[in-house]
């Protein structure tokens, strides 16, 4: 696969083919040093007992018949001379100078234990058996008093014999050889059998993922309706499954907002253009009998309510794209009295606009924020109150513990339950449940609650219209920042200083 990565469950029977190896080789290994250490171990306690019973039968001459040279051990006796005495027969003459009389030996029945490398017969300065010619060795030997032969023959007693065993790894390599044979047939199968449990357990683990990524490539933009399986069992896979279900879930929605606010910005657009293009077309072709002047203020009109939806779509779009603005300490109460002064200009002569504050300059509600946007949350508040109120529309600002309310409210019809979110989706008017017919582009709630999110606030419909109103309320909740001084614990556990006398300012009485 040259310039492509390997795949996932490859990579992961390599990985665990390599661990199994490394780990079976070095147990292997562990396995072969115990069995050949156990063995040898074996072997010279085997030796070490048979000291003490060469040494009894051998004191008793001709009663030992020769039972003893059946003995599985090489053995060998020498004199003090080092001169061959008894033994195995392949071993005489033996004369090596380290299996002599042995200065270590001081007397009877003391045994040591050394290593020996015996050379060969022809030439070696340490001559020995051929069959253990150049072989390591562990020779195992004791001092004793010798009184006869072991083969019966008659003799004088000999004194300070020295008898040598010698303790060959014969019996530890053959069962060291039986482990190995296992070993090279056992341990290549057990690290291809780990290889292929891991293959086999991570294809079945990336079943699912193949089976998402094969959905996945039939879903387009033009049709979100579709979703990746999800596993019955509960686990990684499973639970990024279901979370790309929910961003598909989001993209379908947000794509479907995108699809109606195109369609719905398309329709709002013509008609104010049809109607331009139209008195135009109609000015033209009957210029004599056109009163220029009408249709000069009719095409501004058009030309405005254009202006006013323009601006209000790249608005919507900012807020949608979440474009950084400047935030600086916006003090609402004089917001407020700005904003409820500009709807007066604007309110017809029957609607009044009452907010309290206007007689008390000292209210001092701060917040972070764009001042531009939270002005035009408060004009789009109050542009609707004023259009749907009989007679009255009443603002107020107050704070309660960390967060600032900006109420508006108005003497109209109200709202239908079922219509208290509607009304903030975008395009939305309800002229039938209304008292005067709308005029608006149905963005200016949208807007607002837009303005409120971005400032981390919420803008709702309230749960009951205080008196004496008794038609829409509407309730904008913003944070207040907590002074610097102040932690986020004991700043929500004071009051606000500005909060009683904003509540006793901005009264609905």
């Amino acid at each position: 696969m040259t310039g492509k990565r390997l795949p996932i469950r490859l990579r992961a029977a390599l990985a665990a083919a390599l661990a199994a190896a490394v780990a079976f080789t070095a147990g292997a290994w562990w396995l072969r040093h115990e069995v050949y250490t156990s063995a040898m171990d074996d072997t010279l306690n085997r030796a070490r007992a048979s000291l003490g019973v060469i040494e009894q039968r051998y004191n008793r001459g001709a009663e030992s018949s020769h039972s003893l040279i059946q003995s599985p051990e090489t053995w060998v006796i020498v004199d003090p001379a080092g001169r061959f005495v008894e033994g195995d027969p392949d071993l005489e003459p033996f004369v090596p100078d380290p299996l002599g009389v042995h200065p270590d030996l001081p007397g009877p029945t003391v045994s040591i234990e050394r290593d020996l490398r015996l050379g060969t017969v022809a030439g070696d300065a340490q001559p020995g058996s051929k069959h253990l010619a150049g072989r390591d060795i562990r020779v195992v030997s004791s001092a004793f008093q010798g009184r006869g032969l072991l083969d019966g023959r008659a003799s004088a007693p000999v004194e300070n014999l020295t008898l040598h065993i010698l303790v060959t790894p014969r019996d530890a390599e053959e069962a060291v050889a039986a482990v190995d044979h296992v070993l090279y047939a056992g341990l290549p199968a057990a690290v291809l059998l780990v290889a292929l449990i891991v293959w086999t357990t991570t294809s079945r683990a990336l079943r699912p993922v193949e089976d998402i990524q094969q959905r996945l490539r039939t879903i387009t933009s033009r049709d979100l309706s579709q979703r990746v399986p999800v596993p019955p069992r509960h686990d990684e896979i499973a639970r990024l499954a279901a979370t790309t279900n929910d961003t598909l879930d989001r993209l379908e929605q947000a794509a479907e907002q995108q699809r109606r606010f195109t369609a719905d910005a398309s329709h709002e657009l013509r008609t104010p253009l049809a109607a331009l293009r139209a008195d135009l077309e109609v000015a033209l072709h009957y210029p004599d009998h056109t009163n220029w002047p009408d249709v000069i203020r009719g095409t501004l009109g058009d030309a405005e309510r254009l202006e006013r939806l323009t601006e209000d779509l790249l608005l919507l779009a900012d807020l949608d794209n979440g474009t950084p603005s400047a935030a600086r300490p916006v003090e609402l109460g004089a917001l407020t009295r700005k904003a409820a002064a500009q709807a007066r200009r604007h309110a017809p002569a029957a609607v009044r606009i009452d907010c309290p504050a206007d007689d008390n300059l000292n209210v001092n509600i701060t917040v972070h924020g764009d001042a531009r946007q939270l002005e035009r949350l408060l004009r789009n508040l109050l542009d609707n109150a004023v259009r749907h109120a009989r007679s009255r529309v009443v603002v107020t600002v107050s704070a309660h513990d960390a967060t600032a309310l900006i109420e508006v409210c108005d003497d109209g019809t109200g709202i239908p339950a079922e219509h208290r979110e509607k009304i903030f989706e975008r395009f939305t008017r309800l002229d039938v449940s209304r008292n005067r017919s709308s005029g608006g582009t149905g963005l200016g709630l949208a807007i607002a609650r837009e303005i409120a999110h971005y400032h981390r606030g919420t803008l709702n419909l309230g749960d009951a219209t205080p008196a004496p109103t008794t038609g829409a309320h509407f309730v904008a909740e913003l944070p207040l920042p907590l002074p610097r001084s102040t932690s986020p614990s004991s700043a929500s556990a004071s009051p606000q200083p500005s909060s009683a006398t904003a509540d006793s300012d901005c009264d609905m009485a």
